[in-house]
């Protein structure tokens, strides 16, 4: 019996001792490389550099958007020298405190910091300290160019703006360290390194300085709204948008209340008015002129206006009536003077002679009512349609519907680019003009084609809007008084846009010099008045800051 009882715990013995042998031979032998690479793993570990962010200039080499550098301090022993110390006092940038922050990092073991530069390799290359380089984006404090800019949050994501547009071209690439460290994680020392590349550095088409006067001219007024300068190239000079935002507080961190906030604003600091649609008002004339002239309306016959439009059916029956701006009219008047007085019955009687159909074919055929192609984010205007109003209101389309359209009222609607795309389509008699910020894509196609005669038309016309002193109301250029004086010569047009119930929105758009155009500029004012009065007031100011630079 005891017998048997030993044979049996010996074959137990040689079982574990064969398992035991085995597993040796197979850690050692079969798999031994896997279990080498998992200790090299724990030895070794990889490390991100972060590659800057391209930086953003304006068209001076102003700086727009820029990166500063700020640094995770890791401390690798329990205690720091006084020579580790002694180097941090230095080390460390005005900033921050520096006997604040030394203690935070003995306490903590980490800390956030802003360090010179040329003291940073000396506690690279420390024992007792690890660093590492972060960046945080900054931006100039200049609100006429934050729509423009856009920004990145604080997760490094592109939001709006030129940020987002391009970054593709803005992100670097990350380089990578690869790290010795010890069994309780710190590093020992770097085993390999791969510089990171940089992102690309964008010099937009944009002046800083001409932005920032235009947004405090909008500011003025303590109105929302947008003002675009733009050379005849399609160069974009200044796009501000009133009110406006900092890009700075969405990089550095915003918290869900500030967030909620500011999303929620009712005056919409984060809507980019530039490139939002409003309707037009008297704006829109310049191109219903354009379609007239393109149906061979003669720009001499003339239509009196007695300052009220009766719509009446076949039989002579008064269905509606609408009124000119000027109650007591204008007269006598052709297409050039209808520009310039901005005569609604002219245009109102041009609408039921050429009708909605035309006017959408012609809308669609140059898509100036549609998004100008500029390398930001837009939105597009609305010119309506029959089949557009039925679709969206269940309604055919009446001939008020039409009356109305032709003087920028009713459905009609622009954003300010889409206005200034317009105008510079005028100043050069039929380019194709698309607006850039950074890269240009315009092909300097004729986009839309008249004769000689017709474009000195309107362009004659858009000239005696600012320049025609007349009898009196009736006979003087809605932005006469506004320019009187003005030494450079302007071709535009003003426009007041009703809106139900609220004070109308002022317009204004005009380009110089009228002979060989260089600039175009387009004034939009929420509920700012009459266009001849605020938004011309403001343009008159831009023109004479811009013949300043120059």
């Amino acid at each position: 019996m005891n017998s048997k009882r030993i044979d049996l715990l010996f074959l137990f013995f040689l079982l574990g001792a064969g398992l035991f042998i085995f597993r040796l031979f197979q850690f050692q032998i079969l798999e031994h490389k896997e279990f080498q690479a998992e200790v090299e793993k724990i030895i070794t570990r990889v490390s991100s550099i972060e590659a800057p962010r391209g930086r953003i200039f304006d068209r001076n080499g102003i700086p727009l958007a820029w990166n500063e550098p700020i640094y995770i301090l890791k401390k690798k022993v329990p205690f720091l020298s006084e020579k580790i110390r002694s180097i941090l006092y230095t080390a460390l940038n005005r900033a921050d405190d520096a006997t604040s922050t030394i203690r935070k990092l003995e306490a903590f073991g980490e800390v956030e910091a802003h360090l010179r530069a040329d003291y940073i390799h000396l506690l690279e290359d420390s024992d007792e300290i690890d660093v590492e380089e972060h960046f945080v984006r900054r931006y100039s404090e200049n609100p006429g160019i934050a729509h423009v800019v856009g920004y990145i949050t604080s997760e490094e994501q592109p939001v709006r703006g030129i940020e987002k547009f391009y970054n593709d071209l803005l992100t670097g690439k990350n380089g990578l360290k690869l790290l010795k460290v010890d069994n309780h994680g710190k590093v020992v020392s770097v085993l390999e390194k791969t510089e990171p590349i940089p992102g690309e550095d964008l010099v937009l088409t944009i002046d800083a300085s001409l932005s920032s006067y235009a947004y405090s001219l909008l500011k003025s007024y303590n109105r929302p709204g947008a003002v675009i300068v733009m050379k005849t190239d399609g160069q974009i000079l200044a796009m501000a948008s009133n009110p406006s935002y900092s890009p700075e507080q969405f990089s550095l961190g915003l918290s869900d209340r500030e967030w909620t906030r500011l999303k929620y604003d009712p005056e919409g600091p984060l809507l980019n008015r530039a490139v939002s649609p409003y309707p037009p008002g008297s704006i829109i004339k310049p191109f219903i002129s354009m379609v007239a002239l393109s149906e061979k309306v003669s720009p001499d016959a003339t239509i009196f206006c007695s300052g009220i439009f009766q719509y009446k059916d076949s039989e002579g029956h008064t269905l509606a009536v609408f009124s000119d701006w000027y109650l007591y009219g204008h007269k006598e008047v052709d297409l050039r003077r209808a520009l310039a007085v901005s005569c609604n019955v002219y245009f109102y009687e041009l609408g039921l002679k050429l009708g909605i159909d035309t006017l959408t074919h012609y809308a669609e055929l140059t898509g100036i009512f549609g998004k100008t192609g500029i390398d930001l984010e837009e939105r597009e205007g609305l010119m309506p349609s029959r089949e557009w109003k039925f679709k969206t209101y269940g309604e055919p389309w009446y001939p008020g519907d039409t009356i109305l359209t032709y003087i920028g009222q009713g459905y009609a609607l622009m954003t300010p680019l889409e206005v200034t795309r317009m105008t510079a389509i005028i100043a050069t008699k039929g380019c194709e003009v698309v607006p850039y910020i950074y890269r240009r894509s315009a092909t300097n196609e004729k986009d839309f084609h008249l004769s000689e005669d017709a474009w000195e038309t309107i362009i004659a016309g858009m000239k005696d809007v600012i320049s025609r002193a007349g009898t009196g109301p009736a006979d003087r250029g809605t932005a006469y008084h506004a320019f009187k004086g003005f030494p450079y010569d302007v071709a535009g047009k003003t426009g007041t846009a009703e809106n139900t119930g609220n004070v109308p929105h002022s317009w204004f758009t005009g380009f110089s010099p009228v002979d060989d155009p260089e600039i175009i500029v387009t004034v939009f004012v929420e509920n700012g008045g009459y266009g001849s009065t605020t938004a011309a007031a403001i343009a008159r100011k831009i023109f004479e800051a811009y013949y300043g630079i120059r």
